[in-house]
């Protein structure tokens, strides 16, 4: 495939991928760009930053991402939701600094990739086309002959005009001395040694530089080759030369938007492939290769990428083939499949992660037959983890909103049976709410998956904060504890906090409270967690003479609940709350670094004051 087709193959599955590619400087102002972002003229867009026109919301986002690569010298990839004229679309952003001889960041080359931009692209490819016909619209040819000794006898038009000169100028001098060389000692010596060669019977050809009008440097394809006369011998020097510029720019172009491609291709982690249908081959890049684990030798075909997809997508795979190659429709080739499980090894447990491959591409047809397919292809398994956890995430919170629905109605219906006026009930179910509201803050900041007790049992003394240390005496090892483990040991904490603000420990000046918590028979089958709730020095305490909410939370929800053990004694000297549920409501202890802080612990009730009415 030769330098030209390379460039054709990269434009025209950037076009089919609809991949915008861009280079910024420093300041990030745009130095060139593929194709527009929507809504916007490539040339409304070269020369200025993001902030000048797109909108506020997607600007400032791009300019944190890109103002963070700049700084840090790493590449950043990043999501853009957006309005666009058909509706929404999303973008995904990837940038990669660029940096200069001497290592210094210089700019940042990226992509984008949007999948309303294929005619954009289209139009990008036609103004590459139209841009290498005008260039091949201005060749000219040298023609010029010299005497053995190396005088000008004649010069074509071409390279006269081009140099504004006329004959005068240059019949008679040596050829090295016209003004087309003179820019040049170095050429004019090398240009009078192969007149000496040439007039001893050699043809040399090589590449020269000449100047033309304006001082402008143009590139010939230069021979000098010898004229001979009947006997052999050399009586004329034909020079001539074809002019190159064109040629060195466009490989000069084509090699800058290779490493561009390159650039950009390797920043949005991208594979390019071809496909040609009439004989079946397959061109992958190494990128494509590396997505299907592929060595750079083994030979691809579409049979092989068949084998190797997930059993139950090469289905849909195969239709999409098929409507990309319907003459009837767009082309247009747009399929995500699983790829499939490698093989399992001896004594491997559980299986490996999905991984996911997303294939863009476009058919080209000649006579209404598809005769080529060109794409790239991404592994989009990151993507589908997300989208899998956000799923999750959804049913999780429809379930446990019906649970929580649950306590609520129940926590409400125990309040009211307590009697007491509207207002002492508001107070009370307002408490309750909040203490049950701090256990679901705790979740939600683990989606879910747990809650640290020790944000818990903070969460649950936030009104007694100023004595915990002093009068409230709380210890253990950080654990990670299960959703309905949080729930309803939280809601425990809460009452028995403010029962001892209202009757006992915490009612007086001198009252002391212990809590704390162990793991019993670690690594036994029946291990479990313990919990104590321990008040000394209160007032006297006598067993209550009606069982009311609070006293159910503390003996029959956590236990039944959390499959557990409870005992809650009133000793004369204080209560005793102990707790003992198996261990299998532990998620596992809480990894250092994780969220320690939670705003159930710093929570200003906008419903209510402290449990009690007022501050211990």
């Amino acid at each position: 495939m030769t330098g030209s087709d390379e460039l054709g193959v990269f434009e025209r599955a950037l076009a089919a991928a609809r991949v915008i590619l861009f280079q910024q400087d420093a300041q990030r102002r745009y130095l060139w760009i593929t194709r527009a972002f929507p809504g916007h003229a490539v040339g409304d867009i070269t020369g200025k930053r993001e902030e000048d026109f797109l909108p506020e919301a997607l600007a400032r986002v791009a300019v944190a991402e890109k103002e963070r690569a700049l700084a840090t010298g790493e590449p950043r990839t990043w999501f853009n939701e957006f309005q666009g004229p058909n509706g929404p679309r999303i973008l995904q952003v990837r940038v990669q600094p660029t940096r200069d001889p001497e290592g210094r960041i210089d700019g940042l080359v990226g992509g984008a990739i949007d999948v309303t931009s294929d005619k954009q692209a289209e139009h990008s490819v036609r103004a590459s086309e139209r841009m290498l016909r005008e260039v091949l619209d201005n060749l000219f040819a040298f023609v010029g002959v010299l005497d053995p000794d190396g005088r000008m006898i004649e010069a074509n038009r071409a390279p006269l005009e081009a140099a504004g000169l006329e004959r005068p100028d240059v019949l008679g001098r040596y050829f090295w001395d016209c003004a087309w060389w003179t820019h040049s000692p170095a050429m004019q010596e090398r240009l009078k040694d192969t007149v000496a060669r040439v007039r001893e019977g050699a043809t040399l050809r090589y590449d020269a530089t000449m100047q033309v009008g304006s001082g402008q440097l143009v590139t010939l394809d230069f021979q000098l080759a010898p004229l001979r006369n009947d006997r052999g011998e050399v009586i004329r020097l034909v020079a001539s030369g074809t002019d190159l510029t064109w040629r060195k720019n466009a490989e000069r172009d084509l090699q800058t938007a290779l490493v561009r491609t390159e650039l950009a291709l390797e920043a949005g982690q991208t594979g390019v492939w071809e496909w040609d249908m009439a004989d079946g081959a397959m061109v992958w890049d190494a990128r494509m290769r590396h997505l299907f684990d592929l060595t750079v030798d083994e030979p691809v075909s579409f049979e092989l990428l068949e084998s190797l997809i997930h059993r139950e997508d090469v289905l849909k795979t195969r239709e999409a083939t098929a409507a990309a190659t319907d003459p009837d429709r767009d082309g247009e080739y747009d399929v995500e499949f699983r790829l499939a499980p490698p093989p399992r090894s001896p004594g491997q447990m559980g299986n490996p992660p999905e991984r996911w491959v997303a294939l863009r591409g476009r058919s080209v047809f000649e006579d209404g037959e598809a005769v080529r397919m060109i794409g790239i292809g991404r592994d989009i398994s990151e993507r589908k983890q997300r989208e899998a956890h956000v799923h999750m995430l959804m049913r999780e919170i429809a379930h446990r909103s019906k649970n929580l629905l649950a306590v609520i109605q129940a926590m409400a219906r125990q309040t009211a049976t307590a009697g007491g006026t509207a207002k002492e009930f508001e107070t009370r179910f307002t408490a309750r709410l909040e203490a049950l509201a701090g256990s679901q803050d705790l979740l939600v900041m683990q989606d879910w998956h747990g809650a640290s007790i020790t944000d818990l049992a903070r969460s649950q003394l936030v009104h007694y904060s100023d004595l915990i240390g002093v009068r409230i005496h709380v210890s253990g090892p950080d654990l990670l504890l299960k959703p309905e483990a949080a729930q309803n040991i939280g809601l425990a904490l809460h009452e028995l906090s403010t029962n001892a603000a209202k009757y006992g420990a915490l009612s007086n000046q001198g009252g002391q409270v212990r809590l704390a918590w162990e793991i019993v028979g670690q690594d036994t089958p029946d291990a479990t967690l313990r919990m104590i709730w321990e008040e000394t020095g209160g007032p006297p305490v006598a067993p209550p003479e009606r069982e009311g909410f609070g006293h159910k939370v503390l003996k029959r929800i956590a236990a039944h609940a959390l499959e557990g053990r409870v005992t809650l004694d009133f000793n004369p000297d204080g209560l005793v709350w102990r707790m003992e549920i198996p261990t299998s409501y532990i998620v596992r202890p809480r990894e250092p670094g994780e969220a320690a802080e939670t705003p159930a612990a710093n929570r200003v009730s906008a419903l209510g004051a402290a449990p009690n009415g007022g501050r211990v």
